[in-house]
């Protein structure tokens, strides 16, 4: 194997501790090609041993007695990960575990269930756009899509479009000309839509000239790891299940409904009203 592929996101974005080298990330990235190969789920619930030719892990123009790798995998040990998942905190270690066997032909290193998760973080991040390419319509679909192209070319917070170029970007040159309905009927479902399925958290705002409306500012905020894999749990649930309370319940739609009154309770506030009218027997 003389070279890796792997997605630029996968940079463990909740490392809170450690500053990781480049050598650190060449160990890291060996160990994503191995799940990867091994076709390990993100959310696998155990931890996983692999068995990785040294080779695959080292500076192919570095030392070969695995001196610097032995220093790359005991720093390992020391990359905490943390996160809040569903409200609950949550930390872990990159590497729990690691040895050099086969006269140093063989690393085995254990990888908790924790750091498999964030490790493959892009596998989540692509299922729920692929659950967005799939589910979003129309409009909804071709914004998600230049938005993430966008992220794809590195504009971090925010774009702006003209009208023009927003209007034959989500293919709606045609209808609504007017702004007021333009945004009541295409864009401000689009941004619910995207903000139910996507990856991303998007708002809008104008931009005016004098008057006039002329173009769109999107702002948005990507999801980190444990919001994503919030969002994908709840992407694979039915609609009318999405956001439930945590015990299973969905929020009451209406207040629940009083008791009915006897008979004695009636008379009493009947009698109570009476009084605070003035009216005496």
């Amino acid at each position: 194997m003389d070279s890796l592929t792997v997605s630029s996101s996968m940079l463990i974005p909740s490392t809170s501790n450690v500053e990781m080298s480049p050598a650190m990330l060449g160990v890291l990235w060996g160990i994503a090609h191995e799940l990867d190969r091994r076709r390990v789920p993100a959310d696998k619930p155990d931890g996983v041993w692999l068995e990785v030719p040294s080779q695959h892990l080292r500076n192919p123009e570095g030392r070969t007695d695995n001196f610097w790798l032995r220093q790359c995998l005991n720093k390992l040990m020391g990359v905490k990960l943390e996160g809040e998942y569903r409200g609950d905190p949550w930390g872990a270690v990159i590497l729990a575990e690691w040895e050099i066997k086969e006269g140093g032909s063989l690393v085995r290193l254990f990888i908790p269930p924790a750091a498999v998760t964030a490790i493959r973080s892009p596998d989540t991040f692509a299922r729920i756009e692929m659950t967005a390419a799939y589910r979003l319509k129309g409009h909804s679909r071709r914004l998600y899509a230049a938005l993430a192209d966008k992220k794809r070319q590195s504009k971090k917070t925010w774009h702006e479009y003209s009208l023009g170029e927003l209007r034959y970007l989500i293919d709606a040159v045609e209808k609504y000309p007017r702004w007021a309905d333009f945004r009541r009927y295409v864009l401000l479902p689009s941004i619910d839509d995207i903000n139910e399925f996507g990856t991303v958290s998007l708002k809008f705002s104008q931009i005016k000239r004098g008057r006039s409306i002329v173009g769109v500012r999107f702002d948005w905020s990507w999801k980190n790891l444990d919001e994503a894999r919030v969002t994908d749990e709840e992407n694979a649930r039915h609609k009318s299940a999405r956001r439930q309370t945590s015990d299973g319940t969905a929020p009451p739609l209406i207040e629940t409904e009083k008791p009915q009154q006897t008979n004695e309770e009636r008379a009493a506030s009947a009698k109570k009203i009476m009084e605070e009218a003035g009216y005496k027997r």
